[in-house]
């Protein structure tokens, strides 16, 4: 029995034509520096979006909440608002998570950019509660809890598609580049807080001036649009094989691969013939039908369809990598939120008095976070990803409590205190965090390293870093300015215990990449075989 297939010869030539110029994009440097600036760039405009609300949560307690309670409790309801959102990213992880494991990194990016985009603008638009009552606050929670799903899969999808097109003996640095980048998308975000509420009055933010940085959320759109139809996936993704289209007049040499997925390949299948012989030897086509098709894949081709994501995120082998992967992010995650999005509310609405420009010295602390960040990513390069991470939580651990109590004391009277103490606390996270990137997708197998990744990512996120400003502000209302201290040494704490104590041992990243070539290798032999 052979196979031909319908209708190919006349497409034949399009067919290679069309391949050979797409592998001679995807082997253009210039293509790989576009897809890392459009991944980086939609990282930056979502984490500006995410984290606008952050900054104007005093304004939004005001407008979406009744202004008979106090100022502070209005603001504890907004965080908690903005906490609620992240209840939502574990299920964004597990979804965009496994939509990247199933059908490709990019399409998964994608869908997340172009959540983030509309659950953004739709912000902008929201009625206020003096115009519609408590349904405003009703729809204020959905829009940000739609936000919550698309950033649940946009961090960590945006991770893993641009670490496994790099070398390994990089990923410290271009995963700071990933993480650096989201940094950068909250500076972003207090740059135009401070700017909007240094040129508008407290009336015109209240009516108005609220709805412009929510608005301008369209623009991350652009980004997802480049990737969907400029950017192709590397054909070293699990979850993909290699298919060469039979052709008589194409050579193995000039005629590139196509990565397709496998549910891709089975739709090649469907335009299958099978050739069978007569006993005069005779050929006879016949039509393809549902039997002769399954027979082809499952007999002939062979191909091994890849695992569920879930089930082996959820496998006994994986657990405590998938539980460390919960705990050594809870220092960065609560960290961040405290350190630079509370931090900017504190300084200026909850001490007296307030930081001179405490909106512009937190978004240059966070600018020089983003600094930082390369630097370590380097450094665990060569130094290992533990060390580096170690050094971090530990100066963090003992160092956070002193310099906020720095700031609730001394701020008041200099700005430029309160810069070097939140840079102080900006050096110690990006000693963590930077690190941590690579070190999360080393943890798994790629079968499932995304899904894996953004369970635990999120799940971090989701019960420690957007509560956290919460926590913090009803500490210090409870306590003082010094007890949210006490919150950043006791998440440096289980971060630490994850990182030493929970975490398995093993780097998945060498193997996974010999077996997928082998695999790749296997199923292309194949195909050539019987075409």
């Amino acid at each position: 029995m052979t196979i031909d297939t319908h209708g190919r010869g006349e497409d034949h030539d399009a067919l290679r034509n069309n391949n050979v110029r797409l592998h001679r994009w995807q082997s253009n440097p210039l293509h790989h520096k576009l897809k890392t600036l459009a991944g980086v760039m939609g990282n930056v405009l979502e984490w500006y979006d995410f984290a606008v609300f952050g900054f104007f949560s005093d304004i939004i307690g005001e407008v979406f909440f009744p202004k008979s309670q106090s100022k502070d409790l209005s603001v504890m309801e907004s965080f908690a608002v903005f906490g609620g959102a992240f209840l939502m990213r574990p299920l964004g992880g597990i979804v965009i998570g496994f939509i990247g494991d199933t059908s490709g990194r990019k399409e998964a990016l994608e869908i997340s950019i172009f959540l983030m985009a509309l659950a953004t603008t739709l912000m902008g638009c929201l009625p206020t509660y003096s115009q519609i009552g408590n349904s405003a606050i009703l729809l204020l929670l959905i829009v940000r809890m739609l936000q919550g799903l698309s950033v649940g899969g946009q961090l960590m999808t945006s991770l893993v598609f641009t670490l496994e097109g790099r070398p390994k003996d990089r990923w410290g640095l271009y995963g700071s580049f990933v993480m650096g980048a989201a940094n950068i998308g909250t500076f972003l975000g207090g740059l135009v807080a401070y700017g909007l509420r240094r040129t508008l009055t407290e009336d015109q933010l209240l009516k108005w001036g609220w709805r412009i940085p929510f608005l301008s959320g369209i623009l991350i759109s652009f980004c997802g649009l480049y990737l969907k139809y400029m950017c192709t996936e590397d054909e070293s993704i699990p979850g993909h094989v290699a298919v060469v289209p039979s052709n008589s007049n194409c050579h193995d040499d000039d005629l590139p691969e196509k990565t397709m997925t496998t549910t891709e390949v089975e739709d090649e299948i469907d335009d299958i013939v099978i050739v069978e012989s007569d006993p005069d030897d005779h050929r006879i086509v016949t039509s393809s039908n549902e039997r002769q098709q399954q027979t082809a894949l499952d007999t002939s081709l062979e191909i091994k369809r890849p695992p569920n994501p879930l089930r082996l995120a959820f496998s006994t082998e994986n657990r405590r990598a998938l539980l460390a992967s919960a705990m050594v992010p809870m220092v960065w995650s609560g960290g961040f939120y405290v350190s630079f999005v509370w931090m900017a509310i504190f300084m200026q609405d909850l001490i007296t008095p307030p930081v001179p420009s405490a909106f512009l010295v937190n978004s240059f602390s966070i600018l020089m976070l983003g600094i930082w960040f390369p630097l370590a990513g380097v450094l665990s390069d060569f130094v290992g990803r533990r060390r580096v991470m170690t050094v971090g939580g530990l100066t963090f651990g003992c160092a956070g409590p002193i310099l906020l109590l720095v700031i609730g004391n001394l701020g008041s009277n200099s700005m430029w205190i309160a810069f070097f103490s939140q840079m102080g606390l900006g050096m110690s996270l990006a000693m963590w965090g930077s690190p941590m990137c690579a070190w999360l997708v080393e943890s798994f197998e790629p079968e499932a390293r995304l899904t894996s990744v953004s369970i635990g990512y999120n799940l971090a996120q989701a019960f420690v870093g957007g509560m956290s400003p919460f926590i913090a502000t009803l500490l210090m209302d409870e306590f003082g300015k010094g007890a949210p201290g006490i919150l950043l040494t006791t998440l440096a704490t289980v971060s630490l215990l994850g990182l030493w104590v929970v975490a398995p041992s093993h780097d998945y990243n060498r193997q996974s990449q010999e077996d997928d070539s082998n695999n790749v290798d296997t199923v292309n032999l194949e195909l050539r075989e019987i075409t």
